[in-house]
């Protein structure tokens, strides 16, 4: 016998998960996981404009019309984005307007608005087809090689420096590049989980990613380096419940690592690799 609302809780799933609401959650969360390790208060109103841009961003990517030709048989998250587009645009008209006003409550005006700004152009330029490349325009993540890093280095951007600037923080100090490496490093591994989900179809977009150069298996080498390195930087935080914390967050991604095959269901990847993101956070905040 089928649980009575078990159609409800999948439609409520879908749109929290292939309609961007979880990986915006999951911006939050490192955004406050960075307090935490900083020991300062969570900035609400900027975390909340952290939030509503990753929502926006995301699903920006997702409903552009190149995307959109693009077979929906590789995904059935975009099987989904093609038949919710008019919920997903009046959703995102919404948030919109929340941001607009964070925005110019909270950013216009401090000296945080050249970060954000220059981080802006680099997520459109990650997704629009304006650069002349090989003979016809492509955007920034068709160029070999770039993608995981370029994900890895905006997320880390927005996720250690927005913060610490909200601290009066010198963002480029001694004491914040660690944090900013190993917050990199960890991004970097969970951005290698995703590119060996779209191994396939980066292979039938053309697109050269490090999966589709070294194969999947070496891919997931690479990811498990980039956390032992995130493991070592751990060990130089002072607060012994910090490293902790820190390491089991490693651990537990480095198995997801080993788990990640192209062919698991969209929900491993939608839950449990971005799911990650979060957990990380929670053990800071627990322990």
């Amino acid at each position: 016998m089928s649980f009575p609302y078990t159609g409800l809780l999948r439609s409520a799933g879908n749109y929290f998960f292939f309609g961007h609401i979880f990986i915006a959650v999951c911006a939050f969360c490192q955004f406050w996981a960075t307090c935490l390790l900083w020991q300062q208060p969570l900035p609400v109103a900027l975390a909340i404009f952290v939030f509503c841009a990753t929502f926006l961003l995301y699903n920006f990517d997702s409903l552009l019309p190149y995307k959109l030709q693009q077979q929906a048989s590789y995904s059935r998250r975009r099987a989904w984005v093609q038949a919710h587009k008019p919920q997903i645009k009046i959703l995102m008209v919404v948030v919109a307007g929340v941001a607009l006003y964070l925005f110019i409550q909270t950013v216009f005006y401090k000296n945080h608005f050249l970060l954000l700004a220059h981080l802006a152009l680099l997520s459109l330029l990650y997704s629009l087809p304006v650069l002349p490349i090989g003979g016809t325009y492509r955007p920034l993540r068709h160029i070999p090689l770039l993608k995981i890093f370029l994900i890895a280095y905006v997320w880390t951007c927005v996720t250690v420096w927005l913060p610490l600037l909200a601290y009066n923080q010198a963002i480029f100090s001694e004491e914040v590049w660690p944090v900013f490496l190993r917050r990199f490093l960890f991004i970097l591994a969970i951005t290698i989980i995703f590119d060996i989900r779209d191994v396939e179809r980066d292979r039938a977009t053309g697109t050269v990613t490090l999966p589709g150069t070294v194969g999947v298996k070496n891919a997931r080498y690479l990811a498990w380096v980039s956390l032992a390195l995130f493991a070592l930087l751990i060990a130089f935080i002072p607060q012994e419940t910090d490293r902790l914390a820190l390491w089991l967050s490693a651990g537990i991604t480095g198995y997801v690592v080993w788990q990640t095959k192209p062919a698991k269901s969209e929900y491993f990847f939608a839950v449990v690799a971005d799911g990650m993101m979060v957990l990380q956070f929670l053990l800071l905040w627990l322990l």
